[in-house]
């Protein structure tokens, strides 16, 4: 009985570790659970597509039309996941971006505030400090400005997003964007090329 109450303990107490380090197994290694807020498609989908990208990288602003249309001709077969790869190296304002998306997530609000962190990209890029641009499209996106400006100036906020980064450095992502697409992984605008191609394979598989 003991015996049997110490292993019952055991798996409740992994039971929260391995959700999270469990979500998928493929040949370039495990993929950490995303939350929901960053993922959008079907959840039931037979592919799930995650990009590691950088909101100040050109290269991903040029790959959002593609990925809005593929999740719009596969509507129900893909479920897309977006992971955080701040380059803070040599685009200093990708963190605080970053960081501005995760608090708009928080609100449920990740994707609208997403998308426009891209369509104004060339505005705020180039900025010393593009807090007032984040405000901006906080205030673009109807969120709780002080709920908001509170999360944006927490600096635990960079813990998950560094860990989303170390997870791209274990799977052996040196550029982004880098997308996985089953077994598939297709770097920068290749995905724009053969995203479909990729999805197909995968469904088939």
């Amino acid at each position: 009985m003991n015996l049997k109450r110490f292993l019952a303990a055991t798996i409740l107490i992994l039971a929260p570790v391995a959700a999270v380090y469990s979500v998928k197994q493929s040949n370039w290694g495990p993929i950490m659970a995303a939350p929901q807020v960053r993922q959008i498609g079907d959840p039931h989908a037979k592919v799930v597509i995650v990009e590691y990208s950088d909101f100040q990288c050109p290269s991903c602003a040029l790959v959002e039309p593609a990925i809005h249309n593929f999740l719009e001709t596969y509507k129900g077969k893909i479920r897309f996941i977006y992971k955080y790869y701040p380059l803070t190296k040599i685009h200093p304002n990708s963190m605080p971006a970053a960081r501005a998306a995760d608090c708009a997530g928080d609100q449920k609000q990740f994707w609208p505030y997403h998308d426009r962190l891209f369509a104004t990209q060339l505005s705020w890029a180039p900025l010393a400090d593009p807090t007032t641009s984040f405000m901006a499209i906080a205030r673009d996106v109807q969120l709780d400005i002080p709920k908001f400006t509170s999360c944006y100036a927490d600096p635990a906020r960079v813990t998950m997003i560094e860990q989303d980064a170390k997870e791209a450095i274990t799977r052996e992502v040196n550029a982004t964007p880098t997308f996985f697409v089953g077994d598939d992984r297709l770097v920068g605008q290749v995905f724009m090329t053969d995203g479909a191609r990729s999805i197909e394979k995968a469904l088939r598989q």
